[in-house]
């Protein structure tokens, strides 16, 4: 029958295998320099003329195994090591994942106390074997067996890398060996014999060094009569006695316990070590410790209550902030329907105006209508007709009173409505005849002297104030029919100072950054003014900002990029104008330009100090940066993103525009200082169309230039003298929008 399948590999196997992974990684991560540096270090424990053939950190760590300096348990010296050269890091990153704080020490079962010989270090000194038991453990991890070294190291006077540990076996209580230097054993015997407080506080029941009998630590069993005093075995425990020039209190011995495993245990601890000490019963000791457990209990209390209410007082005060904001986007709503409401009841008044003069001027061209046209009713005069009339003209003609009237009868007849003086021009010269004119040169209208001139001039101006917030000044471009402008220098609703960035909805609305304005201003892609809302910054900082360029996302909402008092935002709103969230960047004296990839939803914002491109997630944090690999890429002013997520950039002051792929890698630039075609003259706006040509803003040159997706030249759009052509969008129905920062208007072009 066959035996039990032994394992091939164990958990003893695995932990040799990382302890080794863990020193190579450690010797590929030191420099050439460091490395020596570690040689020279150990230059006292390699024997003379071995350092030479060891030529890596590796190899050293090796030898420093076979000296018994470092092995699985014990890496203090390796630390030390790597703290002398300035390797911090190696510590933290390799050297503590080896050792971590939870990690359970493999128990040896085997583990007899006095079994072991007495030896010596690689320095030659002599070590002794030291067995602790300790009470309370149930188990041994990586924390427990750290804080036992730390406190045996301190009581016995020693550097923490000379306790060694050997092992360790469980049973009701845990069996810790230990070996340090033999001539520190003597202060731990000594304070096992007198059951040293720090001991019992450590939880050590009874405490052996080699093979001698085991010394039992009292547990709760005072230290010293009050009057007893021992100056010289106190001064070899590591206290201190007081000089001359002190007093000490009454009742209280002359020592003062001060070595007290370290400064790192709790005010109450060290007092009641120091108490007991000092003879106090553990009655006192216990009675004071919960005493001051209780007060820092309450202590903590009250300042977790102040945290809290400090907490609760920002929350508040960000609320009143936020509702500060939308308080202010529901006024600017509130000024936009008293605007329109007002534009509404003017344009109202106006129309009723030209109604009552139309009513008028149909009354008054009925009556002399009247005048002239006999009232037939269908009867027979008296004595019947002179004789039958079949339109022939009667024998001897007509009497020249009858040809004057029958005259000035068809003349009021065959004359078209409107050119008596319709107010307003309604039907003004619809069937005209432009031809006809009295021989002095006076039109009917200026003979009959009914003063219509005058009114026309008023109307015509309450319609050119009616007209003001909507369509605009309709003109026809070079080579382009049906052009809209909308705008005109001003602070009203529909007026704009200094216009930048654009972008153009689903829905055909257009959005304009209003930048003195400090707002967002709303068009139809036919001209008419629809809303603006102001460009509010949401947290403690600013208040507003004044927008540099702005964009749309996939779920149809805005990010404008600005500039405010403290720093430039990035603010996120909705079309209505509500401040829906943001980020800030370091305040820059340079324009900035924005754009969404709508694939990743990443948010692109220029950097003119640094000549780069810096590419955010919408909750502000920072995902790459792309800049030109050869830092060609001075000034970036405006940025896109393609269909293909490729990023389009345009350089002020380089005078080209720079194309990189969605990672930043860059790909291929174009343009270049000039006025002929495909050069440019300082570059602004771009923007692609659905067809992957590219619409550039050549400012200088006062025209739009068409590229291809490869950067070749195809045609150009002239814009007009003048005119500084600023930020471009491709409305959804193919509309080119301009915005003209000189002009203060913004362009619109139905095709290109």
């Amino acid at each position: 029958m066959a035996g039990p399948v032994r394992e091939r590999v164990t958990d003893a196997d695995r932990r040799h295998f990382d302890f080794v992974q863990t020193l190579l990684r450690i010797s590929d991560e030191l420099t050439e320099e460091e490395t020596a540096n570690v040689k020279l270090f150990c230059l006292h424990l390699i024997p003379e003329g071995q350092s030479e053939q060891l030529k890596r950190a590796v190899d050293v760590f090796q030898k420093l195994i076979k000296l018994d300096k470092i092995d699985q348990e014990n890496l203090d010296f390796l630390e030390e090591l790597l703290e002398r050269i300035g390797r911090q890091d190696l510590i933290r990153d390799v050297l503590r994942q080896f050792q971590p704080p939870e990690r359970e020490i493999p128990e040896n079962p085997e583990l007899q106390p006095g079994t072991s010989q007495q030896g010596a270090d690689a320095e030659g000194n002599a070590t002794s074997n030291t067995y602790v038991v300790v009470n309370g453990q149930v188990r041994m991890i990586q924390e427990t067996l750290d804080r036992l070294r730390n406190h045996i190291a301190t009581l016995s006077g020693t550097r923490r890398s000379m306790v060694k540990f050997r092992g360790y076996k469980k049973h009701k209580s845990i069996l810790v060996h230990f070996s340090i230097p033999r001539e520190n054993t003597v202060v731990l015997r000594h304070m096992a014999d007198h059951s040293d407080p720090r001991l019992v506080y450590m939880g050590v029941k009874s405490l052996q060094i080699d093979a001698e009998v085991p010394i039992k630590v009292q547990q709760g069993a005072p230290l010293y009569d009050i009057k007893r005093q021992l100056p010289v075995d106190d001064i070899e425990v590591g206290c201190s006695t007081r000089n001359k020039h002190q007093r000490a209190p009454q009742g209280w011995t002359r020592l003062s316990a001060l070595n007290l495993f370290s400064d790192a245990l709790p005010l109450h601890l060290q007092a009641a070590a120091s108490l007991e000490y000092q003879g106090f019963s553990y009655s006192l000791v216990r009675a004071l410790v919960q005493k001051d457990r209780l007060r820092e209990h309450q202590m903590r209390q009250a300042i977790q209550n102040l945290r809290n209410a400090e907490v609760d007082s920002d929350k508040l005060r960000q609320k009143a902030e936020v509702d500060s904001n939308t308080i202010m986007t529901l006024s600017s709503k509130l000024n936009i329907t008293e605007n329109r409401l007002k534009e509404a009841l003017e344009t109202n008044d106006i129309l009723e105006e030209k109604l009552q003069h139309a009513q008028e001027y149909a009354e008054k061209a009925a009556k002399q209508v009247t005048s002239h046209v006999t009232d037939y009713r269908g009867e027979k005069p008296p004595g019947g007709w002179p004789q039958e009339y079949r339109g022939e003209k009667p024998p001897g003609g007509w009497s020249a009173q009858v040809e004057k009237a029958d005259s000035a009868t068809q003349t009021h007849l065959t004359e078209p409505v409107g050119t008596t003086g319709i107010p307003g021009g309604v039907g003004d010269k619809v069937g005209a005849d432009p031809t006809a004119k009295e021989e002095d040169g006076k039109t009917p209208r200026q003979e009959s002297g009914s003063g219509s001139d005058g009114k026309e001039d008023v109307l015509g101006t309450e319609a050119q104030e009616q007209e003001r917030h909507t369509a605009g000044i309709q003109k026809a471009a070079p080579g382009f029919t049906g052009v809209i402008t909308f705008g005109g220098f001003g602070k009203e609703p529909g007026e704009l100072r200094d216009p930048r960035g654009v972008v153009v909805s689903p829905s055909n609305e257009i959005f304009v950054a209003d930048e003195l304005n400090r707002r967002v201003q709303v068009h139809s892609t036919e001209g008419v003014y629809l809303r603006h809302f102001p460009t509010v910054v949401p947290g403690a900082g600013d208040k507003d900002m004044e927008p540099h360029d702005v964009c749309m996302d996939g779920n149809g909402t805005l990010w404008v990029v600005g500039r405010g008092k403290t720093a430039h935002h990035v603010v996120q709103y909705s079309t209505d104008g509500t401040a829906m969230a943001g980020f800030d960047m370091k305040k820059s004296i340079y324009f900035r330009g924005i754009t969404v990839d709508m694939r990743t939803n990443h948010i692109l914002v220029t950097d003119c100090d640094h000549g780069e491109v810096d590419v955010f997630r919408p909750d502000g944090s920072l995902v790459r940066t792309v800049r030109h690999h050869e830092g060609e890429m001075t000034h970036p002013r405006y940025v896109t993103v393609d269909g293909d997520g490729n990023i389009l950039v345009s350089d002020w002051n380089n005078y080209n525009y720079y194309v990189y792929d969605e990672s930043g890698k860059f790909l291929f630039q174009f343009g270049g200082l000039g006025s002929g075609e495909g050069q440019l003259n300082r570059p602004a706006g771009i923007c692609t169309d659905s067809s992957g040509h590219i619409l550039v803003a050549d400012y200088g040159n006062e025209r739009i230039q068409i590229f291809t997706r490869h950067g070749e030249f195809a045609r150009t759009v002239r814009t007009g003298s003048g005119s500084g052509p600023e930020g471009l969008a491709v409305g959804p129905e193919g509309q080119l929008v301009m915005t003209n920062s000189l002009n203060d208007i913004v362009t619109v072009y139905p095709s290109y």
